[in-house]
């Protein structure tokens, strides 16, 4: 045997001197280098793109209201004044309808934004739904007094409705949310 520290000595065996090139602390225990976890940063992309589109569904079915609603015809007879908000005898419109549910979009888009996007998307959907309902129901209410077919008004809310609709499904979260 010879006199010489074997490889596995302990370190108070070591040498005094603090320049000892064979020690290095850069591994852990375990005898691997710790891993930073890499972070993967979420794509907002199809967010953005369904808070814009409700967004715009908003102002475009908020705006209906104030479009020709039953009749067309009121281009071609400006006397008979009629929207979603006053019908053509002078009555009380269902107007109102159209902007609550625009401001549901808008509550739905704001939802969507703040990452609430579940809850954002099921209140888009049911304003969508909502909209060609109303549409059709509105338009089955006052057919009976029709001479050129529905209005402007009424075409842009079912348009309104189904592209809602159409977004939510197709952008929605590849993972739930």
């Amino acid at each position: 045997m010879s006199n010489e520290t074997p490889p596995w000595s302990s370190p108070a065996d070591a040498p005094a001197s603090g320049n000892d090139p064979s020690f290095v602390a850069s591994m852990a225990l375990g005898g691997a280098a710790p891993v930073e976890p890499v972070v993967v940063h979420r794509t907002d992309l199809r967010e953005l793109f369904l808070v814009t589109i409700l967004f715009g569904c908003a102002l475009a079915a908020g705006a209906a209201s104030l479009a020709s609603w039953r009749d067309y015809g009121v281009r071609l007879d400006p006397s008979v004044a009629e929207s979603g908000w006053v019908q053509a005898d002078g009555s009380v419109g269902r107007g109102w309808a159209a902007v609550l549910l625009a401001v549901l979009l808008a509550v739905a888009g704001i939802l969507v934004a703040v990452n609430r996007g579940r809850q954002g998307r099921r209140l888009a959907a049911g304003a969508g739904v909502a909209l060609v309902l109303l549409s059709v129901v509105e338009f089955g209410l006052g057919a009976g007094r029709l001479r050129t077919g529905p209005g402007i008004g009424l075409w842009v809310e079912l348009v309104v409705g189904i592209v809602v609709v159409a977004a939510v499904g197709m952008l929605g979260p590849s993972t739930d949310n």
